[in-house]
């Protein structure tokens, strides 16, 4: 048993109705409110009302985002609300809202740009950890980005990046995670985040610096996820389901930041970069392969052997396999057969160019991936996704 070190979570506030302790909980700070939503998806929400109500007595200010946040998003936002002071930040939204929320919490309490602190920045500098108090109120089940430290930030183009701005501090103060607000997640963002939670749970849990802590809340994760994965996609309005698919998004994210991640992410990031594509898309894509070729090797390593067999009984309880291959073939299996059933995208499909692979490759880290991989076989992965 290896030893670890826990950093602290949000306060967490978890089911359905939970949302209605937003207003008592922003005023645990005050009445300047800070409020960040997706453009489209609270505008057309059921609940966007409630929302509404629960904040009618706050001095709000309300901004809307769309897509994954970057650079230059960022510093806009950053020019227009640094002279106004704020109680509290609230993001409620995906993700990318999430991010968005906890970076501004952060960085409106410095006068720099956001690029000097992003990790591995040639400008960068530790950030003090100064923030606004942040509520986050997913209504994704996806990055759990709800219980992490670190907001990832892109730049789009031929030299660009996604990088993380990252400190204890900036893990949100509380979460809100009603599964009701979920409930009207479209079905393509219900498929690729709640693969992207799958990756995250799985990765971690063969990461590395998996310890037993993660272990037991990835184990869990997975097996909340196998359960509701697909049903929260095929019965997108069954609370049940979405509740399941919430709190293994909460585990992913406590796993991914105490074990870190794996090959896949480390696609995502050098994938992020080039391209404007959905973080959960690119995960989806590419886990059942990268998840093929990190079992070819594992399974040589007998002291991967108990896990490959754990893994393969979540995912797939009711088909035990008989032996180390039966085991490792049948998540290779059940993984391409639930990114079929999610109509999950193949690189090409989203837009990823062939003539970019050799770079993707090398630039692509995997410092934490339980084998080593050299870049044939990261190349192997993404022309095989």
């Amino acid at each position: 048993m290896n030893g670890f070190y826990i950093a602290p979570t949000p306060q967490l506030y978890f089911g359905a109705g939970s949302i209605d302790h937003l207003s008592s909980v922003t005023g645990t700070w005050g009445n300047k409110v800070l409020l960040i939503t997706g453009k489209n998806s609270f505008a057309n929400a059921p609940w966007k009302e409630n929302v509404n109500a629960l904040l009618q007595d706050k001095e709000l200010v309300h901004i809307t985002h769309s897509g994954e946040p970057t650079v230059e998003q960022i510093n806009e936002l950053l020019s227009h609300l640094r002279n106004q002071p704020f109680d509290c930040i609230v993001s409620i939204g995906g993700g990318s809202i999430i991010d968005t929320g906890k970076t501004l919490s952060a960085m409106l309490t410095v006068n720099d740009p956001i690029e000097y602190y992003l990790e591995g920045l040639p400008d960068y500098r530790p950030h003090p950890g100064s923030k606004i108090p942040f509520i986050a109120v997913p209504t994704t089940a996806g990055t759990g980005s709800e219980v992490t430290k670190n907001a990832v930030i892109s730049k789009y183009g031929t030299n660009g990046y996604k990088r993380s701005i990252r400190h204890n501090n900036f893990i949100p103060n509380v979460a809100i995670i009603d599964p009701e607000l979920q409930i009207t997640c479209p079905l393509p963002t219900t498929a690729t985040s709640g693969m992207d939670t799958l990756t995250q749970l799985i990765e971690s849990y063969f990461s590395l610096q998996a310890n037993l802590f993660t272990d037991i809340l990835a184990e869990k994760g997975i097996e909340l996820a196998a359960q509701s994965l697909l049903k929260a996609y095929t019965e997108p309005s069954c609370v049940e389901h979405r509740s399941k698919m919430a709190m293994a998004a909460y585990l992913s994210g406590i796993t991914l930041a105490h074990a870190g991640l794996g090959a896949v992410h480390g696609f995502a990031s050098s994938i992020g970069g080039l391209y404007n594509v959905a973080h959960g898309a690119i995960c989806g894509s590419l886990l059942t392969q990268t998840t093929r070729i990190n079992l070819q090797k594992m399974t040589a390593l007998p002291k991967y052997h108990d896990k490959i067999y754990r893994l393969a009984i979540l995912l797939q309880p009711e088909n035990p396999p008989e032996n180390i291959d039966e085991a490792a073939n049948n998540i290779v299996t059940t993984l391409q057969r639930w990114a079929d059933q999610l109509n999950i995208p193949s690189l090409i499909s989203l837009g990823i160019k062939q003539e970019d692979f050799e770079k993707i490759a090398s630039m692509t880290q995997i410092k934490n991936n339980p084998v080593p991989l050299d870049t044939a076989d990261l190349k192997k992965i993404l022309e095989e996704s």
